[in-house]
């Protein structure tokens, strides 16, 4: 017999079975086993499942009514339009949260004010513009010397500037019917400026082809008996004293008196000049003057070439006293 305590079954220095009389466990229900304990399935009115972010689970964005208030409110509309996504390093989506709607909304707004700003100071400039080149159009004309017939005063492809305001006309009749304080002209409209006198260098519409152009100077105005004879040039009888021709005419002509509204113009080149006194048709008398309807302007200012630029030599010519 052993003095060990130990019983038989008990291997020496190692604590035997537990014998007190406690109740064994029950066995542990399923789902329960090995101690752990596993919470409840959750329910359908969890919250949504989380969006994974860069492999990491993040929690989905808030509804768009619970989203925070505008913080961007007092930015500048200046500075909102001074930066893109681009520059603020951000992706075409991260800048739209970024500046939320209201600011996006402004942006868009202000760039669709200031592009019907533009638009409308462009059209205001072009109409501006045209009117502007209507209304020197309506009072000055560019004309080109074709041909000797003027020299030496003008030469062949000189450009001129046509005064047309200073021959307008007036019909005071028609002003008359609205403002009957004012006389009428009895069928004759009057010059708002002058008349063409003799001297004056014109530009014409020809009598026997209105489709062109002519320049020559004015001889006789309404009214002169024009005569030339003796390589002269005589109105009413006296003759004129013409520093400023090439040669002295060597044609006769007349004497012709110049009907109302109509003048006789010669070239100042005379022997080398179509001008009233070679112009010929049946109706003579209306072929050799030039009706003050077609008359456009008077020649005013030469700007091409540059070395002969300055203005038209228009002289006043007055017959010579007896």
């Amino acid at each position: 017999m052993s003095n060990d305590p130990a019983g038989p079954d008990q291997t020496p220095g190692l604590p035997g079975p537990d014998t007190s009389e406690h109740a064994a466990s029950p066995a542990p229900a399923d789902g329960a086993s090995h101690g752990h304990v596993f919470a409840s399935t959750p329910s359908a009115e969890a919250a949504a499942p989380a969006v994974p972010v860069d492999g990491h689970m993040a929690a989905p964005p808030p509804p768009l009514d619970a989203r925070p208030p505008d913080d961007y409110g007092d930015v500048p509309a200046s500075l909102e339009l001074a930066y893109t996504s681009a520059d603020l390093g951000l992706s075409p989506a991260a800048y739209e949260q970024a500046f939320p709607y209201e600011n996006v909304a402004r942006r868009r707004r202000n760039r669709g004010e200031r592009a019907r700003r533009v638009a409308r100071e462009l059209a205001e400039t072009v109409i501006l513009a045209l009117l502007i080149f209507f209304a020197v159009k309506a009072v000055v004309q560019n004309f080109r010397v074709e041909g000797a017939s003027m020299e030496p005063s003008l030469q062949t492809n000189q450009y001129l500037l046509v005064n047309k305001a200073i021959y307008f006309r007036v019909n005071m009749d028609r002003i008359h019917k609205f403002l009957p304080f004012i006389p009428g002209d009895n069928g004759h409209p009057r010059y708002l400026f002058r008349a063409p006198r003799r001297g004056d260098v014109i530009v014409f519409k020809f009598p026997l082809d209105t489709s062109r152009d002519f320049i020559k100077r004015v001889i006789g105005v309404p009214g002169d008996t024009v005569e030339v004879k003796n390589e002269t040039v005589y109105i009413n009888g006296s003759p004129l004293k013409e520093n400023y021709i090439a040669q002295t005419p060597n044609y006769t002509y007349g004497p012709k008196t110049v009907p109302p509204g109509m003048y006789f113009v010669l070239g100042d080149n005379r022997r080398f000049s179509y001008d009233s006194h070679s112009w010929t048709c049946p109706q003579q008398q209306v072929c050799d003057f030039v009706p003050e309807s077609d008359i456009i302007g008077q020649a005013w200012f030469r700007y091409w070439p540059l070395d002969v630029m300055g203005f038209v030599d228009n002289k006043i010519i007055r017959p010579i006293a007896p």
